[in-house]
């Protein structure tokens, strides 16, 4: 994505999430909305904070466990490639751009190319099966609760669940059955032999070395238990400390009745739904979805403030983050290039003399 686009859809961001709060604003007053800001407990919204810093940082740890020996990759690389990636989720359509840039992130920090793709596609399938596992055990028991917030609850349940699987299955079938991976890459580069049939062979036989090393890396990150079980507690970990931001929330604007376990059975919900609709991020579809589940709880002006704060942690807070972590990952990388050149003239200088 090149910068126009990624402003793009950040504005279509931003634009959704502001026509879905003045769709809930209709029937709160200006004045109700500001005196629920300031009789918020900002206490209660740092706890919000911390637990998605915590997310944040396991989701970092999964990112290092997962290299582990195949490459060097810090703790702050390992960090910088999740909100980089993060940031992506966030503004392309059902999360699309968050695997591409940190797959260009861990390239650029000397992860091999196959390592790379290999340990990602990995981590979200890790992440995937996770996912699907941990909101049918948190279904479980909050099932009543979530049935009487939502009636149409079965049809979206099965949106939800169809499209995880289907994705889990695909990158299943993509790992363990490499003529099947390597017959849909030869298919998608069929078209090209009508432009250049020499291209097409040259792109096939790159193609098919990559396809190889991606399999061989896969197959060692399959053998590695240790590494999966460990991966998979932490983004068990991740999950629940990410699910419970709402919870915090609803504390900080003095919603008791919003207990610990209804804050995290909604919130697995609407990240199971809205991940899945064809939105930047789920714009649109995640705010919905939250005053949908919400609206029976609590008052509409406390619905309002709780769905803003929400959105600024779990949304924009991670925008910001990405977006500063890039900035300042590239005047490194200006005043490395400045250095090198006063340096190299410095020497010429001396030769000469």
């Amino acid at each position: 994505m090149n910068k126009k686009q990624i402003f793009l859809q950040l504005g279509l961001v931003i634009l959704l999430g502001a026509l879905c709060v003045f769709f809930l604003a209709r029937n709160v007053s200006l004045e109700a909305a500001i005196e629920g800001v300031r009789q918020a407990h900002l206490t209660w919204l740092a706890l919000a904070a911390v637990m998605l810093l915590l997310s944040w940082l396991l989701e970092a740890a999964v990112l290092k466990v997962m290299v582990g020996k195949r490459a060097k990759l810090g703790l702050f690389d390992s960090f910088y490639s999740t909100m980089v990636g993060q940031m992506f989720n966030q503004i392309t359509p059902m999360a699309a751009g968050g695997q591409p840039a940190q797959l260009y992130v861990l390239v650029k920090k000397g992860v091999p190319g196959g390592s790379a793709t290999s340990i990602l596609l990995m981590k979200f399938l890790v992440f995937q099966v996770v996912l699907v596992l941990s909101f049918s055990g948190i279904l479980i028991v909050g099932y009543g609760a979530l049935a009487q917030a939502m009636p149409q609850l079965k049809l979206l349940m099965l949106i939800g669940y169809g499209v995880h699987v289907v994705v889990i299955v695909a990158m299943l079938l993509v790992v363990f059955y490499r003529k099947l991976a390597e017959k849909l890459a030869y298919g998608i580069l069929y078209p090209v032999r009508f432009i250049s049939k020499r291209k097409a062979v040259e792109w096939k036989i790159k193609l098919g070395g990559a396809l190889v090393d991606f399999h061989e890396k896969s197959r060692q990150l399959v053998r590695s238990k240790r590494a999966l079980l460990v991966t998979s507690l932490l983004t068990t970990a991740q999950l629940l400390l990410f699910f419970s931001v709402p919870y915090f929330i609803f504390q900080a604007l003095g919603a008791p009745n919003i207990t610990l376990l209804i804050g995290t059975v909604f919130h697995a919900f609407v990240v199971m739904f809205a991940t899945v609709v064809p939105t930047p991020g789920g714009s649109g579809a995640a705010e919905m979805t939250f005053s949908g589940l919400f609206q029976s709880f609590v008052s509409p002006a406390t619905l309002l403030i709780a769905l803003l704060f929400w959105r600024i942690l779990t949304s924009y807070s991670t925008i910001l983050v990405g977006f500063f972590l890039i900035l300042g990952e590239s005047r490194k990388k200006i005043r490395r290039v400045k250095e090198k050149a006063v340096e190299g003239v410095s020497i010429r200088r001396r030769q000469r003399s």
